[in-house]
């Protein structure tokens, strides 16, 4: 009868007594240390071996109790830490526990949901993007050679570090022998904390030294933003506005057993994330033309102008052709020059401007693009600067999309004065410099009023659905318990030997959610809650 009238503690008896195997994720301080597991005040050492490391695991055979703690243990056995916290055995699966870390408590977060207000049919499951966990990346490369490449972060052209790579969360391991690393980004490069770009060498769509399909990762420092967390909210905002965008998830990463820092793991933009996001996981041969646009070339933006007939007209380090698709060799820009004459010959005064960039673009989605621009006062990017953007030719729909990247600027993190006004006026003074007029923003958005009232429609949709307080703050929260220690690990790193700028502090991250530090004017809260707030007024003022 015990059975039946007390399931819960027959449950933990029944897993208490069986034999378990234990994982954690650790890394010893010193050549010889190890970790082992605790149960009732007795010590069960784990192994690990160049092929898991850094996972410890060992099998204990069936104990009278369900508590445990991780202990890190000296070469000789002793105990030299142990956690602060007791753990359960209530989330162990098939006589195994998940692949925990050493003395982080919650391994899978619970986090707020964000309403979807525009259907997501883009295929988004990924066992490397959970954005409930804290991964782990393991990177072994010669040390001299990594040491050396973060000593010249400006050198663009630096060889690649060639490295192997280890990624492990709860219920997922991944390793490939060859990858390469090199330093990445434009501005991060001015910092001691820098970011890196993983390619798994040799990778091919669907071969297996892909990381889940996913031929370059980036590892982004986010040392831009105090608290590190605007990029990745602006993710989740993209997200609930089923717009394309790659995905993202926190990681820790370790380089030769030593600690490197706590990052936002992005994917790339390349021909995998084209076939399964943009064309909707489509097995077509034909991936289509991609084109990165930049403002990095002094004086110069991609604003989508049209300069004149032939691809030596343009610059390439403003419109950088990736992928070739359609166009020769001796012509990359030549499809994407007929979208820039398209754009020219438009005549916003004139009806039926939703059919006729419908028909060669998607329209929807770079509005809504362009309303979380400027909802999330997204000031790098196309309409304030044109930066950070791509543009695909699309063959399974035969049109040209915008996507979108890089969202560390965001929620205002600078002090710009047309950054913090009405939508009409957001980047005014900048549209209007000789040369530098974005028309994708003047044309359609501003001038076409069908275009305009459909903007507004999505702006107002975003706003009551979206960016407010009340659906954003309880996930900022849960963001800022998620990763407060591991922003305080990444913080305690001394990188001394590299060069750049330290960054932001501790206290930085506590205050950077509600209210200005240093160089940064708002809070994401506040910020949130102004742009919620001000939006209506504008619509109102019609």
């Amino acid at each position: 009868m015990l059975w039946h009238y007390f399931p819960g503690i027959l449950a933990i008896a029944s897993i208490a007594l069986a034999d378990v195997t234990f994982n954690v994720v650790g890394f010893p301080d010193s050549e010889g240390e190890k970790f082992g597991v605790m149960i009732d005040n007795k010590i069960t050492e784990l192994s690990s071996s160049a092929a898991t490391f850094p996972l410890w695991s060992g099998k204990v055979a069936g104990t009278s109790s369900s508590a445990y703690q991780y202990v890190q243990l000296s070469a000789s056995g002793a105990v030299l830490k142990k956690e602060p916290f007791v753990r359960s055995l209530k989330h162990q699966k098939g006589g195994k526990t998940l692949n925990e870390f050493f003395a982080r408590e919650v391994l899978v977060t619970s986090l707020p949901k964000i309403p979807q207000i525009y259907p997501n049919v883009e295929p988004r499951a990924s066992k490397a993007f959970d954005d409930r966990q804290i991964g782990t990346i393991h990177l072994k490369a010669n040390p001299a050679e990594f040491s050396d490449m973060l000593k010249h972060p400006q050198a663009l052209d630096w060889p690649p570090v060639k490295a192997s790579f280890r990624f492990i969360n709860s219920d997922t391991v991944y390793s490939s022998d060859a990858v390469t690393v090199k330093v990445s980004g434009h501005g991060s490069r001015s910092y001691q904390k820098l970011s890196l770009r993983v390619k798994f060498d040799g990778a091919k769509p669907g071969g297996k030294n892909t990381f889940f399909d996913r031929p370059i990762i980036k590892l982004r420092s986010e040392t831009a933003d105090p608290t590190l967390i605007r990029e990745k909210l602006y993710f989740d905002a993209l997200n609930s506005v089923g717009s394309p965008t790659a995905e993202g998830s926190y990681v820790r990463v370790y380089v030769n057993n030593k600690p490197y820092g706590f990052f936002l793991m992005v994917e790339d933009i390349d021909a995998p994330f084209l076939r399964s996001t943009m064309q909707r996981g489509s097995h077509t041969k034909a991936v289509g033309s991609l084109y990165k646009m930049g403002s990095h070339v002094t004086g110069k933006e991609a604003t989508l102008q049209y300069e004149g007939p032939s691809t030596s007209n343009y610059d390439p380090g403003v419109y950088e052709n990736k992928i070739l698709g359609a166009n020769s060799a001796a012509e990359p820009m030549a499809q994407l020059i007929q979208f820039f004459k398209d754009l020219q010959e438009f005549d916003p005064s004139k009806p039926g401007a939703i059919r006729f960039w419908k028909a060669r673009f998607d329209l929807d989605n770079f509005l809504r693009y362009m309303a979380m621009e400027y909802l999330g006062g997204n000031w790098d990017a196309y309409w304030w600067k044109g930066n950070n953007y791509f543009m695909y030719y699309n063959p399974v729909r035969s049109i040209w999309q915008f996507i979108p990247t890089d969202f560390d600027s965001t929620f205002n993190d600078g002090s710009r004065p047309d950054v913090v006004t009405d939508y009409k006026h957001f980047a005014a003074s900048r549209l209007k410099r000789p040369g530098k007029d974005h028309p994708l923003i003047t044309k359609l958005i501003l001038k076409n009023k069908d275009i305009n009232a459909l903007f507004e429609e999505i702006l107002s949709s975003i706003v009551k659905g979206v960016f407010k307080p009340e659906v954003l703050n309880p996930r900022i929260d849960a963001y800022v318990s998620m990763i407060r220690d591991e922003v305080k690990w990444d913080l305690s790193i001394s990188r001394t030997s590299n060069q750049g700028k330290r960054g932001f502090t501790l206290e930085d991250f506590n205050n950077g959610i509600k209210q200005s530090v240093q160089t940064i004017n708002y809070g994401i809260k506040p910020w949130i809650e102004s742009r919620a707030s001000s939006f209506p007024k504008q619509i109102s003022k019609k």
